[in-house]
């Protein structure tokens, strides 16, 4: 009887060992795979906060330098400053110049923006507020008196104005597990304290850019 439990107990560990080793081993294999998932579904977006962009709308329609760093504060916030300048305006003086749709011809604005939805880190729609200081050349109304019939005539002039606005504006942002962004909005302002500058601020952007 001995011999025979020995032998049975043999037989149950011959073939009981490698199972319960192979059940490991799936179990440890589960474990790893999860953790893979789980790391790929942590997107790089969810976890970077700077960003670049640039302005492709002003820079191929208007001949403008315009560009930007933003930082992710939160989920659903955001704050940057963005530069713009008319330094590849090559239609100045022509007829047809487009670059004239700016009264300015340099600015510096901060944006300060919001998202609304909740499974995101900073991306998709948002309403934003921002703050501008710009200087440039405004065409302003202007009476001058004839010098031969002394009569009051009304004539477009070019007059330098240095300003700061304020305004709010909407725009959707969308960030590829890879880091790569586009981000399309419109703002509308006022400047407050310059009599000889644009009175409406219009803020369109199509930027494209990266988080990391």
């Amino acid at each position: 009887m001995n011999y025979i439990t020995r032998f049975t107990l043999f037989i149950l560990l011959t073939f009981t060992l490698p199972v319960a080793a192979q059940d490991i081993e799936i179990q440890e294999d589960t474990i790893a795979l999860e953790e893979q998932l789980q790391q790929e579904m942590i997107f790089r977006r969810d976890t970077t906060k700077s960003e670049v962009h640039l302005n492709i709308l002003n820079l191929l329609v208007f001949g403008a330098l315009d560009v930007g760093y933003e930082r992710v504060i939160n989920d659903h916030t955001s704050a940057g400053v963005e530069i713009f300048s008319k330094v590849f305006n090559k239609n100045e003086g022509e007829d047809v110049d487009l670059s004239k749709v700016y009264a300015k011809d340099f600015s510096i604005t901060g944006r300060f923006k919001y998202f609304l939805q909740e499974e995101n880190t900073a991306w998709g729609y948002y309403a934003e507020a921002f703050g501008m200081f710009s200087n440039g050349d405004n065409e302003v109304k202007m009476e001058f008196k004839d010098a031969e019939t002394g009569e009051l005539e009304e004539r477009e002039v070019l007059i330098e104005y240095t300003d700061i606005g304020l305004g709010v504006g909407v725009g959707g942002k969308w960030v590829a597990k890879q880091g790569f962004l586009i981000d399309v909005s419109f703002g509308i302002g006022r400047n407050l304290f310059d009599k000889n500058s644009p009175d409406i601020i219009l803020l369109p952007s199509v930027n494209v850019g990266y988080r990391f």
